[in-house]
């Protein structure tokens, strides 16, 4: 554990430096969320996760392609998130998550409304089994249709019941590598699984959508553009990077185009 100065010198000094660059992407609008799961740069491209219906391979790790890959400690050290330097040519939020399940290919466009069962959804086991902290999204890998919808997602909480997190569609199809979340039950302090996506009106065009179950580690300003600025571990409040984190990146933009992002941060171990 780093619970000293110089343990946290020592940490800074023996970092695991990872590097970020992305360059700028089409995205929705101002004020709406943008993925870099799938941007092409540094890390590579990821791959559109497995269809809802595929039945495995919904769990990414440091070893999917598109994380970040790092070393684990030797228990019983921990990682932690000890320095980000970051900065865009467009302003806006960067957000660093550890992106625990995902899945793709739920239609937008059936009957009213429509159930899609999510097949053998698979366990989390980061941060723990009960889900503490983690949120729902969705991530848009084909375009939907343009027709206002109440789209949900039921889910089983920390004690094993079901509840329903929601999300309005607009009257506007979202673009690709959009994200949006859905709003959990008040209730809610832990997601354990998703269990199917419900859709209330056709949305015109079938579309593509992937539900992302994620927690967030660090949230950091994009504030002057092609200005970087250092955030240390005590603006970023040392949050833990478990073992095996898929760890990734999703942006908030002040216009109609990502920016070019770019930077690094550090991981420390001890």
């Amino acid at each position: 554990m780093i619970d000293t100065r110089d343990k946290l010198i020592a940490a800074l000094a023996a970092g695991i430096k990872m590097d970020l660059f992305k360059p700028s992407l089409t995205s929705e609008g101002a004020g709406l969320w943008h993925s870099l799961w799938k941007a092409a740069g540094w890390p590579p491209a990821a791959s559109t996760p497995p269809a809802y219906t595929i039945g495995s391979g919904y769990v990414p790790t440091k070893a999917t392609i598109g994380a970040f890959n790092f070393g684990n400690p030797v228990a019983p050290a921990l990682s932690y998130l000890l320095q980000m330097i970051m900065a865009g040519s467009v302003s806006g939020k960067l957000v660093l998550y550890d992106r625990l399940w995902q899945c793709s290919g739920l239609t937008t466009n059936g009957g009213n409304p429509t159930t899609l069962a999510i097949v053998t959804p698979g366990a989390l086991t980061r941060p723990d089994a009960l889900g503490a902290g983690v949120e729902i999204w969705g991530e848009v890998y084909g375009a939907p249709g343009a027709t206002g919808s109440a789209w949900s997602v039921t889910y089983t909480d920390q004690a094993d019941a079901d509840k329903v997190a929601t999300y309005t569609h607009p009257a506007n199809a979202e673009s690709v590598g959009q994200m949006f979340p859905f709003l959990l039950d008040p209730t809610t302090t832990g997601v354990k699984a998703p269990k199917n996506f419900i859709t209330t009106v056709a949305s015109g065009t079938a579309g593509d959508i992937g539900i992302t179950l994620l927690r967030r580690i660090a949230e950091i300003p994009l504030m002057i553009a092609n200005v970087g600025d250092i955030f240390d571990a005590f603006f970023l409040g040392m949050p833990q990077i478990y073992d095996d984190a898929c760890l990734a990146f999703m942006v908030m933009c002040s216009t109609t185009t990502t920016g070019v992002i770019q930077g690094s941060f550090k991981a420390g171990q001890g």
